[in-house]
C-alpha cells in the first residue's frame, strides 16, 4: 500500500502504526497455528515443551514491538513503522520453527513471502534482495544441519527440491520488486517533471512573459484581497500608475527589440525597489501598476520619486537611449471601489503627462 501525504500527518501515522502491529500479530497467529498443527501431527521435533519455548520466544519479540508502538518510541526512528526490524524478527521466528518442523518445513517457509510484503514499497531493492538471500541461505543451512544431526528425520532429496523451489520463487520475487522499484522511480521522475510543468504553467498564468511582473488579471485579484483588508482598517495601501514616456518613439527609432529591452530593464528596476507585500504589474504596452501595501500617500510619493530618478539613469545597448516615466498616485480610502481608486490614479497620471511628463503627480482624495 502506498501511503499518501495529507494535511494532518499525525492521525495517518498512528493508523499506519496500528495497522502494522495488527498485521504482524495476525501473521504471528498464522505462524503459530501452522506450527501447532505440525505439533499435533508429530512433525515438531522436541515435542510440546520445545514448541512452547520456541513460540514463547517468538511472541515475546512481537510483544516488545507492540510496546514500542504503543509508547511512541518507534517515532524516534526515520521509519516509524520499523519495517525492516519487524521483517527480520518475523523471518528469524520462521527459520527457528523451520528447524524443528520436519516433513512440512516448506509449509512454514512459504509464509516468508507474506512477511516481506510490507518491504516491497518500504525497503530499497538492495536491502530487500539481501533479506531474501539471507533467508534462502539460512533455509539451506537448516536443511544441511538437520540432515547432519538428525538424518532419520529428513528426506534430503525432497528437502533439496523444496529448497530449490523456494530459492527460485525468492529470486522471482526480488526480480519483480526490482521492476516495481524501477517503475516507481520513473513515475516519481515523471511526477517531478509534471509538477515543474504545472508550476511553470501557473506562473505563466499570473505573470507577463516579457517582464516577469504580474499580469493585469492577477494584479486585480490580489488588489481585491488587499482592499478587503483595507476596508477593515487592517492596513493602508496606495497605487501608482506608471507610463514610460514616448515609448512609441523608442520602438520607431530603435526597433522593437530595443523597446523590449527597455521594458525588461525598467521591470527589473521595479522589482529591485519594491519588497514584502508590494508588487508590480504590467498592464499592457508601456503601462505599469505598482501596489504599495501598508504605505500612505507620502511614502508612496517618495518611492515613486526614487523610481522616476532611477529610470533616468538606466543604460541600454543603444548608448544614446534615455527614458523617463510619468507616475500618478492615489491612496485607497475606506469604502472606495477599485475602479474608482484606479481611475483617480489614472487621472493623476494624465496630469503628470499634461504637465510635461517625467514627473510624479498625486490624485486628490475623493476626486
Amino acid at each position: 500500500m502506498i501511503e499518501q501525504a495529507v494535511t494532518t500527518p499525525d492521525k495517518p501515522e498512528t493508523g499506519s502504526a496500528s495497522n502494522t502491529v495488527l498485521s504482524s500479530l495476525l501473521g504471528a497467529l498464522a505462524h503459530t497455528g501452522v506450527s501447532w498443527l505440525a505439533l499435533q501431527l508429530d512433525f515438531f521435533r522436541g515435542g510440546a515443551d520445545t514448541f512452547y519455548a520456541v513460540i514463547g520466544l517468538i511472541w515475546s519479540g512481537y510483544v516488545a514491538f507492540a510496546l514500542l508502538f504503543i509508547s511512541g518510541v518507534n517515532r524516534r526512528w526515520q521509519d516509524h513503522l520499523l519495517t525492516l526490524p519487524l521483517i527480520l524478527w518475523s523471518t528469524f521466528g520462521l527459520l527457528l520453527t523451520a528447524y524443528y518442523i520436519d516433513q512440512v518445513r516448506l509449509c512454514v517457509m512459504v509464509m516468508f513471502f507474506a512477511i516481506v510484503q510490507p518491504g516491497v514499497f518500504k525497503l530499497r531493492v538492495a536491502t530487500f534482495a539481501a533479506v531474501c538471500t539471507a533467508c534462502v541461505l539460512a533455509y539451506g543451512g537448516i536443511v544441511w544441519y538437520v540432515n547432519r544431526t538428525h538424518p532419520e528425520a529428513i528426506d534430503l532429496t525432497a528437502e533439496l527440491i523444496q529448497w530449490a523451489a523456494f530459492a527460485l520463487i525468492a529470486g522471482g520475487v526480488v526480480t519483480v520488486v526490482a521492476e516495481i522499484s524501477s517503475i516507481r522511480h520513473q513515475l516519481s521522475k515523471r511526477n517531478g517533471q509534471l509538477t515543474g510543468l504545472i508550476d511553470r504553467i501557473q506562473e505563466m498564468a499570473i505573470r507577463d512573459e516579457l517582464t516577469g511582473l504580474y499580469n493585469r488579471r492577477h494584479a486585480v485579484e490580489r488588489m481585491i484581497k488587499i482592499r478587503e483588508m483595507a476596508n477593515r482598517n487592517a492596513l493602508d495601501f496606495s497605487v501608482c500608475y506608471v507610463d514610460l514616456d514616448f515609448f512609441k518613439a523608442v520602438n520607431d527609432s530603435y526597433g522593437h527589440h530595443q523597446g523590449d529591452e527597455v521594458l525588461r530593464e525598467f521591470s527589473a528596476l521595479l522589482r529591485s525597489r519594491i519588497t514584502g507585500r508590494d508588487f508590480g504589474a504590467r498592464l499592457g504596452g508601456e503601462e505599469f501598476l505598482i501596489v504599495l501595501v501598508k504605505s500612505d500617500i507620502e511614502q508612496a510619493k517618495r518611492l515613486a520619486e526614487e523610481i522616476r530618478q532611477a529610470t533616468m539613469k538606466l543604460s541600454f545597448s543603444a548608448s544614446d537611449l534615455r527614458v523617463t516615466v510619468s507616475i500618478g498616485l492615489a491612496q485607497f480610502t475606506v469604502g472606495e471601489s477599485l475602479d474608482h481608486l484606479l481611475a483617480r490614479a489614472d487621472d493623476a497620471l494624465y496630469q503628470a503627462k499634461e504637465s510635461g511628463r517625467n514627473r510624479v503627480c498625486t490624485a486628490t482624495e475623493g476626486s
